[in-house]
């Protein structure tokens, strides 16, 4: 099962884009996180994707209940007794491009690529609910999105992000061509001095976390050598 559709959304669960992809249009194929069918404000689902080992989701009896019971086509890592609904991920077919996946919406990205180079379709992409712009989502999973995404542009896809998340934003703007007159020198220069005061703070802050440390150590055996000595021991 590939997409359908000349538009297709690849839907995340982050707010406040989440609500505003165009449930209502039916000329649009909906892809989501599996997560995302848990929000009210997620109106229509075409697929699911929960591509994580039977380990992580058969942990709560409320996630396998709600797999279990969904009549959406739901990808896995293979079709699964007892989850109906569950459609094998065709993980042979997206790594023949390459084996780079950090999150599942590069997994659902790599997929919509694969469709459109086998099939001709999604002409147009679009994202909602996917910021990827805290925590481990920026850190390890952003980059991963932008290259599916680069490679989908590239092979002629249309794809369209919606305001509010990380993805291909260079957050100072074009490289080289930064507003460098006098106002930004000086923030600039500001906002050195501040990192500068935070380093030499947590520098200090672990020396006083190493001194509590030893002194904890001492107390401990201190405390130790007291109790034997009260009770006549030495």
């Amino acid at each position: 099962m590939y997409c359908t559709k000349d538009k297709l959304v690849i839907l995340g669960t982050a707010d406040p884009t989440r609500a505003m992809a165009p449930y209502g249009d039916r000329n649009y194929e909906i892809w989501a996180v599996a997560v995302a069918a848990t929000y009210p404000d997620v109106k229509r689902i075409d697929a699911l994707f929960e591509l994580h080992t039977e380990g992580y989701w058969e942990q709560d009896p409320n996630v396998k209940k709600r797999l279990s019971e969904t009549t959406i086509p739901i990808y896995m890592h293979q079709k699964v007794d007892g989850i109906p609904a569950s459609i094998k991920f065709p993980l042979d077919e997206v790594t023949q491009y390459r084996s780079y996946f950090t999150s599942s919406i590069a997994y659902m990205l790599a997929l919509a690529y694969h469709s459109f180079v086998t099939d001709g379709t999604p002409k147009e992409l679009e994202l909602y609910g996917v910021n990827m712009s805290s925590g481990e989502e920026y850190t390890d999973q952003r980059a991963c999105c932008e290259y599916w995404i680069g490679r989908t542009e590239t092979a002629g896809v249309k794809v369209q992000l919606t305001d509010g998340g990380a993805l291909m934003i260079a957050k100072n703007g074009l490289y080289g061509f930064e507003n460098y007159n006098p106002l930004c020198w000086e923030i600039q220069q500001r906002v050195f001095a501040i990192e500068g005061g935070i380093r030499q703070s947590e520098a200090e802050l672990h020396k006083w976390e190493l001194q509590k440390a030893k002194n904890a150590g001492a107390h401990f055996e201190a405390s130790h050598w007291l109790r034997k000595a009260q009770r006549g021991e030495i």
